[in-house]
């Protein structure tokens, strides 16, 4: 199994972005230090609580010049708000930086994302299925054209081309099993978890093995999962309570700006029912022991965490363990501890 880190650089209200950045530098160093494989970032714009990562690429290329060999992977770039030649020669670019250590991670990005950018929600879906398209042409052949419904580019050279030969692996995330059967027939992977329930993407992951299994392909599955580690489950519940409670109110506010129904109509039409149900609301008022009980992160020591691991290993198995155990406001030496704990006492055991 390969282990990573994820985080989603949360800053509160009031908080400072330089402090937080830096922060998240050392974060990815110390990873790097305790043999983590993967580091991993959001890409997300436009509401500081619920992430300021908005340019991951940026992050990667520093991060790449204090680190030895971890890898790094956006999760996700949010095809549909970018010009796709534009972008698959700034990642291309990146991994030369990077000494050949990128992987994109690619979706459609959250549903409020497109109305900001100025954009239309209905188009995202195409848009995307086209970038996808466009990319992989950009890294693998020396000139190309391409005809689409969104994109039409006359015969061109995307330049500078990627370190890794055919470019980097690519990876999906999400709860779309349309785009997870995409993977598995192209032999992409997939990244799931997060700040969530395990449940809300079981569905998209067995059609992701399906296709791969008609399509022949080994599955390549990534979980990503909350936590906090220390020593004594008491102690830990303690620490972690304020810190990782106003974590999920801050993955609340973007909510705030899908205020009507054509809004909401809006986006269930472009296939985001997830957002127009207006899901996120209820970590507004979810309370700590919520948060535990329903497990959508786990607090305790690193035995009881392993204990968690095989519980979601018997509903899926995945080949990448990575962890989120930055919440906005915690102290390095609290983000630190629950990476170190996992390395010395978690790795041995899933390895």
């Amino acid at each position: 199994m390969d282990f990573g880190v994820y985080t989603e650089i949360q800053v509160n209200q009031g908080d400072d972005y330089k402090r937080r950045l830096d922060e998240t530098l050392l974060h990815g160093r110390r990873a790097d230090e305790l043999g983590f494989d993967v580091f991993m970032a959001l890409e997300h714009h436009f509401f500081q609580t619920f992430s300021t990562s908005s340019n991951p690429l940026a992050l990667f290329s520093a991060l790449s010049q204090i680190t030895d060999s971890i890898r790094f992977r956006a999760m996700c770039h949010t095809l549909p708000v970018h010009n796709p030649m534009v972008l698959a020669e700034e990642i291309a670019m990146a991994d030369l930086i990077c000494d050949g250590r990128i992987e994109a991670g690619v979706g459609r990005g959250h549903g409020w994302l497109h109305w900001f950018c100025g954009l239309d929600p209905a188009d995202s879906a195409v848009k995307y299925r086209e970038s996808i398209e466009i990319l992989h042409k950009a890294w693998t052949e020396e000139k190309f054209s391409y005809n689409g419904e969104y994109y039409q580019i006359p015969e061109v050279s995307a330049v500078p081309k990627p370190l890794q030969k055919g470019g980097p692996r690519i990876y999906l995330t999400g709860t779309s099993g349309k785009s997870f059967e995409m993977a598995g027939e192209k032999g992409w992977g997939i990244v799931v978890g997060g700040p969530a329930p395990v449940a809300i993407f079981l569905d998209a992951v067995h059609k992701y093995l399906d296709a791969c299994e008609k399509h022949g392909n080994e599955p390549d599955i990534g979980y990503v999962t909350c936590c906090y580690l220390a020593e004594d489950d008491k102690i830990a519940r303690q620490e972690v309570e304020a810190d990782m409670l106003q974590s999920y109110r801050n993955l609340a506010v973007p909510q705030t700006s899908i205020r009507t129904d054509e809004q909401k109509a809006e986006l269930n039409a472009a296939g985001y029912q997830f957002y127009a149900s207006g899901a996120l609301e209820a970590f507004t008022t979810i309370t700590y022991d919520e948060v535990i009980e329903q497990k959508l992160a786990y607090v305790g020591t690193p035995e009881g965490f392993l204990e968690r691991i095989e519980e979601v290993r018997k509903l899926f198995d995945f080949s990448e363990l990575s962890l989120m155990a930055d919440f906005a406001g915690l102290k390095p030496w609290q983000t630190n501890r629950t990476i170190e704990l996992f390395a010395e006492r978690c790795m041995p055991e899933l390895s």
